[in-house]
């Protein structure tokens, strides 16, 4: 039976919000974050009221001043925000939409007939959520100004005789975001604006965006305006490829109210496709009705073309949909009266009539231009050709890859530490490389078993590979009790280490690598954690003579010799279940591996040997063949390449890359980056994809310590201490240096970890950055690193 219900629960405990108090106090249903998307999201809610009026045919000029006050002024010349009462609110036009949520001139059949701000929220929110916002409207020869302060009026609206030389109209907005909303960030970014700013100027042909830094020394101004539109935003982005067909195929034309412009250009040197879909100037990373008649219609035509050339013969398959779009740029921009877009975010269009209206303009202008272009055609359907059998030589690995479902743990790659979770919406992968799992043992060392056995590593894997689990001996998390244990993926885990071998005073000598982790015969005061338990550690290259290792039984043990060795070792480990340590045969007690700095039951860690295949400069049968790549496919259940992106597979909604932080660990993720975004960019556009952030430094004093993620931030971590302070540095060369708890406080801990969460801003400017930074032709490269190089550091560049 459910408790009585009290009288404390009544009419007094229902908040009515009013006005524009819903926005200051929830603004992320508006904006999606308080952080510096949403920061710069303000910026483009009013920029996009003046492309709009662009739309409408009323403005041809934008003007967007970043201002040393850490505000920014945007100007258009347009007819300018209506200042007249309106008939419903006693307010002026200009008050009411800025003031009252879902006011505007979209929703009627008047002001607008297209338009990308659809809910009327736009310039109202952003008075919300700002300090202060001044207001100028330039109509019929009078300039009406208004003041408001975090969404309230200040000041009537004030209308006096316009003191321009020349007639103007247009409106103007002067804001600064509110710092008790955005508390992390107020400071606008250059670059983020100016990639939305030229990806507007693209779009709409014609129009001139001026955009300008004044917050420096000199003042920035850049000017963005190409009457090509979007051909001219193609041209952009396959500048440093080898096109197949010099002039850029363009297809514009207008029914039922739906504009339709597209421009499509196919390149010789490049494996993947870049398609942008936008509808009303707003990009729809997640598809749509617009994206798929344009696929239908491509995919169609080529292989009608391929028939009509005898290039596909009767009874042949035809080209699939990636096929054809192998070395494809396209842009597919649509403008719709009544759009309809999924959700507030409007990431997908879905305007049934749209799709037919695309199919039919481009498969009549695309057929025209194939037909007059018959080296063309042939020069694209071979190079589809060359796809489609790349992708039948590669079948084998690709069904491999399919069979291996992401749901069965008994397909997954054996050197996947899985988590318990099969939850992927709390589940995260850590993608790290190799060598980063810490300490390994000579595959000779020999394990204690609990079935009285001592078997070496080699013979360890040999029984798990023909299916015999194996028992190891090993100390509760107390420190105190001894109990068996599963062991789980016994496995290689680095060729060719550097080894040290360890004599003992009894017993064997204990070859494995410096940083392996020993367990000492000491007890701990504190309260057991789950990944260091109670007890001590310390690594093989730093222990001495003095430090009584943890024993089973028998006389004590210590090292009395560490001797490093010439020649370098294949190195082996294991994992073992619900503990983080195990018992050599020499009687002593060791740690896992670092994969035991997690979180068994939602984080699972990948580890890949080296630095992984570079996909820009590869076909599809290069990057099935290759096992790191598999592992991966399959670890994360990303599917097939081409494949509509299915979030039911993912196994985790947290793919996180983990290297080491020098220049070769950053070298290391911009491969998997390049391998992430030409394999499947849903995961970037989607947010699944985050960089992992370990500290550079540990900076001890005393008993307090700190860690430091720059050399910067170390710096001034010193500055604070007195000038005789003593304290202690240690330089983390790699996550193979840090003990298991260090790992885990400092990048995997969610509570105290530092992620960076992937997102692509300009899809257009990141597809030209992998092509010349990954791409085979040296020439852009070069260029690319004489241009900016000057604006890093040095030692940050990977020469």
């Amino acid at each position: 039976m459910p408790e009585i219900v009290t009288e404390t629960y009544n009419a007094d405990q229902i908040q009515v919000l009013e006005g524009l108090e819903a926005v200051r106090k929830r603004p992320g249903m508006y904006i999606g974050t308080t952080g510096p998307k949403g920061l710069h999201h303000l910026v483009f809610e009013v920029v996009d009221n003046s492309v709009d009026e662009a739309l409408a045919g009323h403005c041809d000029r934008i003007v967007v001043d970043l201002l040393p006050d850490g505000s920014v002024c945007l100007s258009d010349n347009g007819r300018g925000i209506p200042t007249d009462t309106h008939p419903k609110t006693g307010k002026s036009a200009l008050e009411t939409v800025l003031t009252v949520l879902h006011a505007g001139g979209k929703f009627g059949n008047g002001g607008y007939k297209v338009s990308g701000g659809l809910h009327g929220v736009g310039i109202s929110v952003v008075n919300a959520l700002s300090e202060w916002v001044e207001v100028s409207v330039w109509r019929l020869e009078k300039v009406y100004n208004q003041r408001y302060e975090r969404g309230f009026a200040v000041t009537e609206l004030v209308p006096s005789i316009s003191q321009e030389i020349e007639p103007r109209r247009g409106t103007q907005v002067h804001f600064k975001p509110d710092p008790q909303i955005f508390t992390t960030q107020t400071e606008f970014e250059f670059d983020i604006l100016s990639g939305r700013l030229k990806e507007l100027a693209y779009l709409n042909a014609g129009v001139k965006i001026e955009f300008s830094d004044r917050r420096g020394a000199e003042v920035r101004t850049d000017i963005y305006c190409y009457e090509g539109g979007i051909r001219e935003y193609v041209a952009y982005m396959t500048r440093d490829k080898e096109p197949i067909h010099p002039d850029i195929i363009y297809v514009i034309g207008e029914r039922d109210n739906v504009v339709v412009e597209v421009a499509l250009q196919w390149c010789i040197d490049s494996y993947n496709d870049n398609v942008l879909g936008f509808a009303n100037n707003i990009r729809t990373i997640d598809g749509g009705t617009h994206l798929e008649g344009l696929k239908t219609v491509l995919t169609r035509t080529m292989n009608a073309t391929a028939r009509r050339l005898k290039k596909i013969k009767e009874g042949e398959s035809n080209l699939a949909g990636e096929n054809v779009r192998e070395g494809l740029t396209a842009v597919i921009s649509v403008k719709v009266t009544d759009p309809e877009f999924e959700g507030q975010t409007k990431t997908k269009l879905g305007n049934t009539e749209v799709r037919g209206i695309v199919d039919s303009f481009v498969g009549e202008v695309l057929n025209e231009y194939l037909e007059f272009h018959p080296a063309v055609a042939t020069s694209i359907i071979e190079k589809a050709l060359q796809a489609f059998n790349a992708a039948e030589a590669a079948r084998r690995a690709r069904e491999l890859v399919r069979r291996k479902s992401a749901l069965e743990s008994s397909t997954l790659p054996g050197k996947l530490a899985d988590c318990s979770s099969r939850d992927p919406r709390e589940s995260e992968i850590f993608i790290v490389e190799g060598d980063s799992a810490g300490g390994c043992f000579d595959g000779d060392t020999l394990v204690a078993l609990a079935d009285g056995r001592n078997i070496s590593f080699k013979q360890l894997v040999e029984e798990e590979k023909a299916g015999k689990q194996n028992q190891c001996s090993t100390i509760d998390i107390d420190g105190l009790s001894m109990k068996s244990a599963w062991i789980k993926n016994a496995r290689l885990t680095k060729k060719d280490a550097k080894v040290i071998k360890l004599t003992l005073n009894e017993g064997e000598p204990i070859v494995c690598t410096p940083e392996h982790l020993f367990m000492l015969d000491t007890v701990c005061n504190h309260e057991p954690d789950p990944i260091h338990g109670n007890y001590h550690y310390k690594k093989a290259e730093e222990l001495l003579p003095d430090d009584i290792l943890r024993y089973s039984d028998g006389n004590r043990i210590y090292v009395t010799r560490v001797d490093p060795l010439p020649n370098k070792v294949d190195v082996y480990d294991i994992e073992v279940e619900n503990t983080h340590n195990f018992r050599l045969a020499s009687g002593v007690f060791v740690h896992n591996s670092a994969k035991q700095g997690r979180d068994r039951h939602y984080q699972a860690i990948l580890p890949l040997r080296g630095k992984v295949l570079n996909i820009e400069r590869a076909d599809d049968s290069k990057i099935y063949k290759n096992n790191e790549i598999q592992a991966l496919i399959t670890g994360c259940g990303l599917g097939i390449k081409g494949e509509d992106f299915n979030e039911s597979q993912l196994r985790y909604h947290k793919i996180i890359l983990l290297a080491d932080a020098v220049v070769d660990g950053a070298h290391i993720w911009t491969l998997l980056l390049t391998f992430l975004y030409r394999y499947l960019r849903e995961l970037l556009d989607r947010g699944f994809i985050y960089i992992g952030c370990p500290p550079l430094y540990k900076l001890e004093r005393g008993k307090n310590a700190q860690y430091c993620y720059s050399d910067r931030e170390l710096q001034a971590a010193i500055a604070t201490f007195p000038p005789n302070a003593n304290y202690n540095i240690q330089r983390f060369k790699g996550l193979g240096e840090m003990m298991p708890q260090q790992l885990w406080e400092t990048t995997m801990n969610p509570a105290t970890r530092s992620l960076k969460r992937l997102t692509i801003e300009d899809a257009a400017e990141a597809d030209r950055i992998f092509t010349i930074l990954m791409g085979d032709k040296v020439a852009p490269r070069r260029e690319f690193i004489e241009t900016y190089g000057s604006k890093l550091a040095l030692a940050e560049l990977d020469i």
